[in-house]
């Protein structure tokens, strides 16, 4: 009985069609037996790059050789085996891979930035603004973003930026980006704390109506020691419960001016329990509270700036 013998091929799968007209190498030695056609219409670099013989005098990319190997032409690559690949799976008529961390989105968008493969890269900036990178990582897709050119992206990570102290662990994107650009974010988190903070300071920005919260109407309760103006041009005497929640929001904000901090039960809890003690603010303290802080800081998600 003779022995069974199994014939494996030298290149990937996918990526080992016998008849392929070019082979790539990877720096981890992977290899993938490709076709121009694919690699060509995604990267009108390469297509020049392959397509204007051996007698070019000078390659479109730098860096780049090209050698002829039998029938097909052969290119050793700098980046590893599963970059390439899931690049590649771009390049096919395939399902987009799966880019599980901002470490493979980048990795992707820098070998496609190599081969000046901008439809692509549009394609994989959508997966950078996923809401779990920017709830937790927030500074990294900026750099990200702005590294690559993805200026609603950018955009939208420095908004997200606000719900995290602005100082916080140092993200290795950034020594991809300009030292301004940095400071620009920096700035731009400091006028959002600026700004939120003062409307914790200055209620003249309160609507009329505000004079029917419980904090404006209750008589029973200690009163803060100032009084104050709304937007209808009347003074009024506010409860002191209320001003203790505004100053430890001010405190919150300054740090992290997004409007979803005022809603820390850590803030919230001490007023409350303060009003529970008053016969009138207890009935009414929860849902006032609740509806001043959905309609003013927390209404459709807005963040300062």
């Amino acid at each position: 009985m003779s022995a069974l013998t199994l014939e494996t091929s030298p290149y990937r799968a996918p990526f080992d069609d016998s008849d392929a007209d070019l082979v790539l190498h990877t720096l981890d030695g992977a290899r993938f037996a490709i076709h121009k056609i694919f690699l060509t219409t995604a990267s009108p670099l390469l297509k020049r790059c392959l397509m204007s013989g051996f007698s070019s005098p000078s390659p479109p990319l730098e860096g780049l050789v090209v050698r002829r190997e039998g029938d097909h032409d052969t290119i050793d690559l700098a980046e590893d085996g599963i970059t390439t690949e899931k690049v590649l799976q771009y390049c096919y008529p395939f399902s987009n891979p799966v880019l599980e961390n901002l470490d493979d989105i980048q990795a992707v968008l820098e070998l496609m930035k190599k081969f000046g493969m901008k439809c692509l890269m549009n394609r994989v900036k959508s997966l950078l603004v996923q809401p779990s990178f920017l709830d937790e990582e927030p500074l990294r897709v900026f750099a990200i973003a702005y590294r690559f050119g993805f200026e609603a992206e950018t955009r939208l990570a420095a908004r997200h930026t606000l719900r995290q102290p602005i100082f916080g662990p140092f993200v290795k994107e950034l020594e991809h980006i300009p030292a301004s650009v940095y400071h620009k974010l920096l700035q731009y988190h400091r006028n959002c704390s600026l700004a939120v903070c003062s409307l914790t300071a200055d209620f003249s920005w309160f609507p009329g109506f505000a004079s029917r919260w419980v904090w404006f109407q209750c008589d029973d309760c200690i009163h803060h020691s100032l009084s104050w103006p709304l937007a209808d041009g009347k003074i009024y005497e506010v409860n002191a419960w209320f001003i203790e929640y505004m100053e430890r929001a001010r405190d919150a904000l300054r740090e992290r001016p997004c409007g979803k901090v005022v809603t820390d039960p850590m803030l919230i809890v001490e007023a409350l329990e303060t009003a529970a003690g008053c016969h009138t603010c207890r009935a009414a303290a929860y849902l006032d509270l609740s509806t001043f802080i959905g309609e003013h800081f927390t209404g459709g998600d807005r963040e300062s700036g």
